[in-house]
């Protein structure tokens, strides 16, 4: 008889939009190849049947917890008055606490999503697992310079609770995973303990690699992702407002494609620039992006991988980001994508890259053979699973 393992989500992990939905899900795929899996999630968009369907293909069990943003956010606010991190007390349900406690003791793993889900199980007497995703006190200090108005108040005050919270669920977990090496090493630093904490990267879908191949590129430049978070809110403004006219003017019928579900007010309104075209939630964002000529990832906020860089990769498409879009990846500047330190440099190599099909199209097959050896889903798997062995053998 298989272990069961209970995976903690603070987002359902479907439909596969944002970096986070899309670990959560393949590292479950992975782990129900060897253990019986179930998922307990907070649930504050109220999803549909289809959805619903979509997990029980992967998880044996489903449970999700039923709320409303305005409860997390009220949640949020009271936990002005604790020591943890507002997004941690935001996610804290008294009808999540109760189950957990009934029934914690029939699972040989607890597989815990993100620390905003780790305040649940941390002191309970049981096999953990905690995958941060991304050491966030390092993106909320870096952010904190970069931001204005709201967000710059948030991370200030949310940054003076995250490190502190971070060291100490580290300690309290069997084995803690995370994206990045960078990541790694900064909680270590911080940590002042030799906690054992793993690096396993993200992932691209297999069926990235199986789409039949695009022979005519149109005359877009296309940048990916879930389009209601700040960073990439952030990345998508400066490219379109501050690098993207300059290239258009040079270009008349050069388009930028803004692709991702849910924009925010400030992203659709970039639509009002000549050129720009924001997409919002589509069936396919595989086929703008394998269309386009070149693929950005212009961000300025982060940590961890980010997987819009890794799908453009994918895609056999030329990726232009910054230091910070490649921070994480195993590749090589001008060999697997081109980094960019500043806006002049970003549009000098996009408008090289634009004028050269055969620089796109070798920095764009050499990118997808590094995905196809180091980033697949299978090989990442084979990895987790290593890890989680270790904690609970199958």
């Amino acid at each position: 008889m298989k272990k069961r393992v209970l995976v903690l989500s603070s987002r359902v992990p479907y439909p596969l939009i944002g970096g986070d939905r899309v670990r959560i899900y393949n590292f479950s795929r992975v782990l129900s190849q060897e253990y019986a899996v179930d998922l307990l999630a907070i649930d504050d968009v109220g999803v549909g049947e289809a959805v619903l369907k979509s997990l029980e293909a992967v998880f044996d069990n489903v449970m999700l917890f039923r709320t409303n943003r305005a409860r997390l956010a009220a949640n949020a606010a009271a936990g002005l008055l604790s020591r943890h991190p507002l997004q941690v007390a935001g996610y804290q349900l008294g009808s999540v606490r109760r189950w957990i406690t009934r029934h914690f003791d029939q699972y040989q793993l607890l597989f815990c999503n993100h620390i905003r889900m780790a305040e649940y199980v941390r002191h309970l007497p049981c096999a953990k697992v905690l995958d941060f995703h991304d050491a966030i006190s390092m993106n909320y200090a870096d952010a904190i310079s970069k931001a204005k108005g709201f967000w710059k108040a948030f991370y200030t005050l949310e940054n003076r609770r995250l490190l502190p919270y971070e060291i100490g669920v580290l300690g309290d977990f069997d084995k803690s995973l995370i994206t990045a090496k960078l990541d790694k090493e900064h909680l270590l630093r911080h940590a002042g303990f030799d906690a054992d904490i793993e690096v396993v990267p993200m992932g691209v879908s297999e069926t990235a690699f199986g789409r039949p191949a695009v022979r005519e590129e149109e005359n877009w430049i296309a940048l990916s992702g879930r389009m209601d978070t700040y960073p990439n809110e952030a990345a998508a403004v400066l490219f379109a407002e501050t690098v993207f006219p300059g290239l258009r003017k040079a270009n008349s019928s050069l388009k930028f494609l803004v692709v991702g579900a849910y924009p925010s007010r400030k992203v659709r309104a970039l639509a009002l620039i000549p050129g720009v075209q924001v997409t919002g939630l589509v069936p396919d964002p595989y086929y703008y992006l394998e269309r386009a000529k070149v693929v950005v990832a212009p961000m300025k906020l982060g940590a961890g991988i980010q997987n819009k860089v890794l799908e453009g990769m994918a895609l056999g498409k030329a990726v232009v980001t910054t230091p910070m879009g490649a921070q994480g990846v195993d590749g090589e500047d001008g060999q697997h994508f081109v980094v960019a330190d500043d806006v002049t440099a970003m549009a000098e190599k996009i408008t090289w890259l634009l004028d050269d099909p055969v620089a796109r199209m070798r920095l764009g097959q050499s990118a997808r053979e590094l995905v196809n050896a180091q980033y697949t889903w299978e090989r990442i798997g084979a990895r987790l699973l290593r890890e989680v062995h270790e904690v609970c053998k199958p």
